[in-house]
């Protein structure tokens, strides 16, 4: 079947272009694509040109090479329209698929990495956050959020707002960093204690800390200056969080005094593993099913602040790109 998918070209330009959607072989699946999110850390990067070039590309259902252009994407939601025999899944089930924008496409369902079967969610579209709860999820298992902790999340875009949601259920004190305005209210209506700018962070973790500094930061913004902030916050022995992928960027860090006096230490996280001896239990595959088992807890429908048709796709991508402090999460939607 004919199929459509987004492409980006070169930085600040993406576009569709024609594409395929061949007969299902028995393990696999064909799906019409429902919505599918962009995300404003890995993607952006991508369509910024910050992609690192020599870098093996993930998911294996992309295009292309990081260093563009690149079919890119992973958070998916259709329908299954064809099943092959050996597929396990039956035509109509809603699904979960890490895959690139793309209207209609076949998929291995086989991989439990690539494809989980979902919940009827209501609305179905905001299946797409899943991988953003899964990131915010992984996070928390890397560095867990002890009881009484005070809790600061640098960069408040989807993820780091399911970072402060998770966060919510044992910190004591929880504090949000973002510039835009718009996002410091929604994590306000999202129950964190504070939100403020990045140039008063440091006095606001203060004052919730008595002068200790943060027991935890989770840096979740995707900037080197957010990353310095989730240093500079840190009490004694503190855990900074790093869930933000830079791509190729440089990123100039001041450590003296803080992260040598104060014992700091960094957590690298990434939702391709869960770290700290987890592995053997935790593999992609649990870590997606509790964190779409959590996703209608986590408020989504407010994480989303656009819906943008599909065939509109390239300004969807000039929207985050040129006007974050509008946004939230964005997501694509397919007739």
């Amino acid at each position: 079947m004919d199929a459509t998918a987004l492409w980006i070209t070169e930085p600040g330009h993406s576009e569709l272009r024609a594409d395929s959607a061949p007969a299902p072989a028995p393990h696999e699946i064909r799906v019409k694509a429902i919505a599918s999110g962009i995300s404003s850390g890995t993607e952006m990067a991508l369509y910024r040109g910050h992609g690192p070039t020599d870098q093996a590309m993930t998911p294996s259902t992309c295009e292309g090479s990081w260093g563009l252009p690149v079919k890119y994407g992973y958070q998916n939601v259709g329908r299954v329209i064809d099943a092959g025999a050996a597929s396990g899944y039956a035509e109509g089930e809603l699904v979960f698929c890490r895959y690139p924008h793309q209207d209609l496409y076949t998929i291995d369902a086989t991989d439990p990495e690539l494809v989980y079967r979902i919940p009827e969610f209501d609305p179905p579209e905001i299946g797409v956050l899943g991988n953003n709860a899964d990131v915010a999820l992984t996070a928390l298992l890397d560095a867990p959020v002890r009881l009484g902790d005070v809790v600061v999340v640098i960069g408040l875009g989807v993820v780091g707002m399911f970072c402060a949601e998770l966060a919510r259920r044992t910190a004591g004190t929880l504090i949000g960093v973002d510039p835009y305005l718009y996002r410091r209210q929604v994590a306000l209506e999202l129950g964190v204690d504070v939100a403020v700018p990045p140039e008063e962070a440091l006095d606001a973790v203060m004052a919730a800390s008595e002068g200790r500094g943060s027991d935890v930061s989770i840096e979740a913004s995707g900037a080197a200056a957010g990353l310095q902030l989730a240093i500079d916050c840190g009490g004694l022995e503190a855990t900074v969080t790093v869930v933000s992928w830079y791509g190729d960027k440089q990123i100039p860090l001041v450590l003296a005094p803080t992260f040598y006096s104060n014992r700091l230490k960094f957590v690298s996280s990434s939702v391709l593993y869960a770290g700290s001896g987890l592995q053997p239990r935790w593999d992609l595959g649990r870590k997606l099913e509790v964190a779409l088992d959590l996703l209608p807890t986590m408020r989504p429908e407010e994480m989303i602040s656009h819906r943008v048709p599909f065939d509109r796709a390239p300004e969807a991508f000039q929207l985050l790109d040129e006007r974050p402090e509008e946004t939230l999460g964005v997501i694509l939607t397919y007739e």
